[in-house]
């Protein structure tokens, strides 16, 4: 356990020691790759569980409660580029315009190339809801 809180804080493969540094063994630098893998897990798994909770709420129609479990499962550190566009369509949704827009950027930037479209189609909605809301 001492080998992890030494590792992290520097950052690399090796150890200090009276400014001396020290290449860490191979088993710890075993130890050190198996922790890395099981903090994966654990994220990829968050991501999985908070990425359904939102989908349940997108298929119920509660967008907010889709975006509010959408964040959670970005923080993780995972995405899928689909999730984004699908925060586009929530916001989109929500009358939100300038955030769908923006996460449907993201989503283009991630490779999600169906949301181009839906990003033009956006802007027109936009104007549209201006139009009718002055």
């Amino acid at each position: 356990m001492l080998a992890f809180g030494l590792f992290a804080t520097t950052g690399s493969a090796q150890l200090v020691i009276n400014s001396q540094f020290k290449p860490l063994s191979y088993e710890e630098l075993m130890l050190h790759a198996q922790a890395e893998a099981y903090r994966q897990q654990e994220r990829k798994e968050r991501f999985d569980e908070y990425q359904d909770r939102a989908y349940n709420c997108y298929n119920r129609g509660d967008y907010n409660g889709f975006i509010y479990y959408s964040d959670y499962a970005l923080k993780t550190g995972w995405y899928n580029s689909k999730l984004y566009y699908d925060r586009g369509a929530a916001y989109e949704r929500l009358h939100e315009y300038g955030k769908a827009k923006k996460e449907y950027k993201r989503a283009i930037k991630k490779g999600y190339y169906p949301a181009q479209s839906a990003y033009e189609q956006c802007k027109i909605h936009q104007k549209a809801w201006k139009k009718a809301n002055k």
